[in-house]
């Protein structure tokens, strides 16, 4: 019914009424509410005061349809107000009746007021935001405020709206696969085991114990801790490695190898710490012996062989210089006899040159032994600075040879390259570089037999399939240059291959050099820091079948098993889901089967502590 046909009736009400009265006016009262009522809240109704007759007065009257009488009825301002609390949402029949100074009812109003239940909002409150580490810049940053990781307590706060005045009290209950950590009436602390949706339902009341209204909310939690673990161990191996230099700097040897070790567990495969360490380690062990070098000194000076003593010193100066080493030198050779200053003098020198020449350092070894020999003529010492310079020459050669061969592996071209390094090894047998030239002969071999084999298998597609053929061809002089391929490529040249052709290299045949591995290591490396986990897998694995190490391969074993059991939560998180929709729904036995499928497919403490308070655990 419309309110224009409303109001009409209630004109014609009116003037039948005064057709039976002669005290009858028209009046423009109604009933007034200051706001929706409530359950549990009290609510005013109020009447205009023109409405009441001259001398009279309003009453009030409240009845429920099919609830509970409401709580709390009072009337205010003189009767023109009316407070009550509705127990419940079931309807309330509300009249006003004005009576006239004579105690008649001049006329009175009815209303229906329908109490509704509060709605409660449910919110996240992040204290802090999540920070991650992003190795490649080495620098924190900010995860978006939503994300929210597993296995961490998770703040949630209630709110009833419209905002309830008096006192109130939330009681909360959390799905099967979340646990509640600790709740205090308006905020909850809960925390999931995994990624996964996670659902909270409460219930408010009033002061009274009336219900106000109930609700729940759901919060994504899409951050698994592993990831945020491994952030983590990343972030403090940089932090364990930049203290590591810092003790170094400040001479703390012992300290600073010892975090650096550290540092180098927690990342790995980090480049640039490994590095530093192996650097680091070296350099210890080079301080570590002239430490000893001086010890020895200590205990020979005081068994008074003080030549040795002074050997030991310049040595030790020469592997780790220190500010005082020379002083320690200069008082070593006080102590020597005047007689043998010369010889004494000579030997320094001579001393000097053989420890440069133990660690290499020639130039300087060719200096202090000219030095010796100009004071004191010594027919070994004349004949070891022939053989320095000539191995000089070599050197200088084989790292030459070594470095070109090193350029030409890059490019491409591995038999230069091999060609190079045996030149090298000839001026200056290395056995690394020996056992590099035999991994890049075995490389070289193995293209020559793919290119033939992709050869045969293009001389048998050519007769039913040339453009197939033609594809094999094309791999096979890419794989390995043969003069055979080239021809019939060229045969086919009026054959063209499709655009979508992926042609094949020797990567895909497991056939490569360190480098060529190193290069599909930093491309997965780039999949894996953009989270891109199966594509980089893929391509470690492809690394890992043309170089590998042990290192390697215990890393790939462990990353291929975090893979796995992210697909193990993921499948069982489904079946929890679905078994949370199915217990909503009362299917409390279908939805207890799939809780236990879900326990077959990856454990969950907390759906095993819900089914042991379910009696369901078998």
């Amino acid at each position: 019914m419309s309110a224009r046909i409303k109001f009409s009736r209630l004109i014609l009400f009116i003037a039948i009424l005064c057709l039976t009265s002669t005290s009858c006016s028209l009046y423009a009262a109604e009933i007034i509410a200051e706001h929706d009522a409530h359950v549990g809240e009290q609510a005013v109704l109020s009447v205009n005061a023109s409405s009441i007759p001259a001398g009279g007065s309003v009453e009030w009257s409240v009845s429920p349809t099919t609830g509970k009488n409401p709580a709390r009825i009072s009337l205010r301002s003189g009767g023109r107000e009316l407070a009550f609390t509705p127990l419940d949402t079931q309807p309330l029949k509300v009249t006003a009746s004005f009576i006239d100074r004579n105690g008649n009812t001049a006329h009175s109003f009815e209303q229906i007021i329908t109490p509704k239940e509060f709605d409660i909002a449910v919110e996240v409150i992040n204290d802090k935001p999540l920070t991650m580490w992003d190795a490649s810049k080495r620098s924190n940053y900010v995860l978006k405020p939503e994300t929210l990781m597993a296995n961490t307590p998770i703040k949630l706060r209630a709110q009833l709206l419209p905002a309830f005045e008096g006192e109130h009290s939330f009681t909360w209950t959390a799905d099967a696969a979340t646990a509640v950590m600790s709740q205090d009436n308006d905020e909850i602390f809960i925390k999931r085991g995994s990624v996964g949706e996670s659902e909270v339902t409460l219930t408010a009341y009033n002061a009274n114990g009336i219900k106000l209204g109930s609700g729940s909310g759901r919060v994504n939690i899409t951050l698994p801790i592993s990831v945020y673990e491994e952030s983590s161990r990343q972030r403090e191996a940089w932090n364990s490695w930049k203290q590591a230099q810092s003790l170094w700097e400040n001479e703390s040897y012992s300290q600073a190898v010892e975090l650096a070790a550290r540092a180098a567990s927690l990342a790995p495969r980090d480049n640039e710490i490994s590095e530093g360490v192996r650097a680091m380690n070296t350099n210890y062990a080079r301080y570590s012996r002239a430490v000893k070098l001086r010890e020895e000194a200590a205990n020979l000076t005081t068994a008074n062989k003080l030549d040795e003593a002074l050997r030991n010193l310049r040595a030790a100066q020469v592997i780790w210089p220190l500010d005082e080493g020379p002083q320690e030198i200069k008082e070593a050779e006080d102590r020597v006899n005047e007689f043998r200053l010369r010889q004494q003098e000579a030997n320094w020198l001579r001393d000097t040159a053989s420890a440069y020449d133990n660690e290499n350092l020639f130039e300087e070894a060719l200096d202090y032994y000219s030095r010796s020999i100009a004071i004191m003529s010594n027919d070994a010492v004349a004949d070891r600075m022939t053989r320095i310079r000539n191995r000089l020459t070599l050197i200088a050669d084989a790292d030459r040879y070594a470095g070109e061969g090193n350029t030409l592996e890059r490019e491409g071209k591995l038999q230069d390259a091999l060609n190079h390094y045996a030149a090298s090894i000839m001026s200056n047998p290395d056995a690394t570089l020996k056992a590099h030239m035999d991994e890049l002969q075995n490389v070289i071999t193995r293209r020559e037999r793919q290119a033939n084999a992709l050869y045969r298998e293009g001389q048998e597609l050519e007769k039913r399939n040339r453009q197939e053929a033609l594809r094999r061809y094309t791999e096979s002089v890419n794989i390995w240059p043969n003069d055979r391929a080239a021809k019939k490529i060229n045969d086919l040249r009026n054959v063209k291959l499709a655009p979508d052709t992926v042609l094949r290299g020797p990567e895909d045949f497991g056939i490569g050099t360190r480098l060529d591995a190193q290069k599909i290591i930093n491309e997965a490396d780039e999949l894996y820091s953009q989270g891109k986990l199966d594509e980089a897998l893929a391509l470690y694995k492809k690394a890992g079948s043309i170089a590998s190490n042990p290192d390697m391969r215990n890393w790939l074993s462990r990353f291929e098993a975090s893979l796995k059991e992210r697909d193990a939560v993921n499948a069982a998180n489904k079946l929890i889901y679905d078994a949370n929709a199915l217990y909503k729904a009362g299917k409390k036995k279908e939805a207890l089967d799939l809780y236990r499928q879900s326990l077959n497919v990856h454990p969950n403490p907390e759906i095993e502590a819900f089914l042991r308070r379910e009696g369901a655990s078998k």
